[in-house]
């Protein structure tokens, strides 16, 4: 089994490079949402439909994916299967001149990426890690904010220089070229190729480690499971925001190019606090984590929303705001883990996943409207604010739960 040891860094470096694609340069997808607008005469609300749709389609998508893996279809039918769609979708939303058309292929977009994004990627981290997996996970789930955070600054110009259309099509051609090294190199369970998990036979790891799973009974009737539903909802709607970070900034003054880097500034926040609170999960836990996160979260909309004048403040803000995404990827995910362990947790995270797909689906879609409502995004920062509390009072009702089923 020796030569094979390569393996675990080959998941952790597969799991990456998904990561960067499938879900970090989406996350820069709102650089393209005026130039779509102004290119087809309609409002940005109606652009971040699409968007929306996609989102939606993802979550009620993924239980129907948990079904196929516990069936025992191929992890590389599926990845296949899904880079295909969203190549296909992808290249009918970059060359259409049609909105209705648009959102027709964002529903085939959804289906693809509940087959090779978020719930994949975490899965295969939880199948092949034991030791240290609050932090390969949060290491893997960092890179979609590095591809975020390269991506913003990178598109605006290519957008400037050779239009919207030629910049989308390489953009998702992209996307699924990222999947492709997890389709051909990695099985979703080192048990398929007769390997184990990492660190799964050292007792002085799993003596140390502060993740003790609870197990609970997973059912969604529990004040427990409603909570972190609550929770999920508040989170997923706090990183919304993000996908119109871009055009905030030129509502402040500033030209496309500040608010690409007011992007790109958010998912610096976004690398560099997944890296942290994947190693306070492994040393604090998952919940003193999170609440650490939320904190940081809040007073990133405080700083955005007082713009104290000046482009560093603004940045500043918007690094702080990106670490709520540590918190909507790697918190939900390690939270869920804790509450109901290994064996649950594909079910729970998969209904989890369509509370997670709706809430973006909803948050994108309203603030996009808000905006044409009053020509400011104030009360969407003011929002976010809110929603940050509101999650916090959420996991405090999740951790007393959990201390009376213990």
């Amino acid at each position: 089994m020796k030569e094979r040891k390569y393996m675990y860094a080959l998941v952790a470096v597969c799991t990456c490079l998904m990561a960067f694609g499938t879900m970090g340069l989406v996350n820069a997808y709102g650089v393209f949402y005026k130039p779509m607008a102004d290119a087809l005469g309609t409002g940005t609300g109606a652009i971040t439909m699409h968007m929306s749709i996609s989102s939606l389609i993802t979550g009620l998508a993924t239980p129907f994916v948990v079904k196929m893996i516990s069936r025992s279809v191929p992890i590389k039918s599926i990845l296949a299967a899904g880079a295909a769609l969203i190549l296909g979708s992808g290249i009918v939303i970059g060359l259409t001149s049609s909105v209705v058309i648009m959102d027709i292929a964002a529903f085939f977009r959804g289906i693809g990426f509940a087959m090779a994004a978020m719930m994949i990627i975490t899965m295969m981290i939880g199948n092949w890690f034991v030791k240290l997996r609050g932090t390969l996970t949060g290491v893997a789930l960092s890179f979609s904010g590095i591809g975020s955070a390269l991506a913003s600054p990178i598109l605006s110009r290519l957008i400037q220089s050779i239009g919207y259309q030629k910049t989308y099509l390489g953009f998702v051609v992209f996307v699924a070229v990222t999947i492709l090294p997890s389709l051909l190199l990695c099985p979703l369970k080192p048990q398929d190729i007769g390997m184990r998990p990492y660190g799964e036979n050292e007792e002085e790891n799993a003596s140390r480690s502060v993740i003790k799973n609870l197990d609970l009974p997973f059912t969604t009737r529990s004040v427990t499971f409603a909570a972190l539903i609550f929770f999920v909802i508040c989170v997923v709607l706090l990183t919304s925001l993000s996908s119109h970070l871009s055009a905030l900034a030129q509502t402040y003054g500033y030209d496309a190019n500040v608010g690409a880097v007011m992007l790109s500034a958010a998912m610096i926040g976004n690398v560099a606090s997944k890296f942290v609170l994947g190693a306070m999960v492994d040393r604090i836990g998952a919940f003193k984590g999170v609440v650490c996160m939320l904190i940081t979260s809040f007073t990133g909309l405080l700083v955005i929303l007082l713009n104290p004048g000046g482009t560093v403040f603004l940045l500043g803000g918007a690094f702080l705001y990106g670490t709520c995404f540590s918190i909507g990827s790697l918190g939900i995910s390690m939270i869920t883990r804790t509450l109901y362990g290994d064996k649950q947790y594909g079910n729970a995270y998969s209904v989890i996943t369509v509370a997670t797909s709706c809430s973006s689906a909803v948050g994108i879609t309203l603030i996009g409207f808000l905006f044409d409502l009053t020509g400011s995004y104030a009360v969407s920062v003011m929002g976010g604010m809110v929603l940050a509390v509101s999650a916090f009072l959420c996991l405090m009702l999740m951790i007393s739960q959990s201390r009376k089923a213990a």
